[in-house]
């Protein structure tokens, strides 16, 4: 786990979602998935998630932001990639 945590300010500099956004996403979705009475989802789980998803809108998006956001879709809370 040592080794993993020099790299994140990397990924960060170069407009990847940092920690401290992810942990936001992460406490947003649970009280998401409160209201509709899901389960949670661990933080590792959103995180693996969430830079699988921004890798590959990455490879499509080249020169583009990428955020993501917290939406309850279809009585399921759900994190949704925005790319501006």
């Amino acid at each position: 786990a040592a080794p993993a945590k020099p790299a994140a300010p990397t990924a960060a500099s170069s407009g990847a979602v940092d920690d401290a956004r992810m942990r936001e996403l992460h406490n947003r979705l649970q009280q998401a998935k409160q209201q509709t009475k899901e389960a949670n989802v661990s933080y590792e789980g959103l995180a693996k998630s969430i830079r699988a998803t921004e890798a590959k809108l990455r490879e499509q998006h080249k020169n583009r932001k990428i955020d993501f956001d917290v939406v309850i879709k279809d009585g399921k809370a759900v994190v949704k990639p925005i790319v501006r």
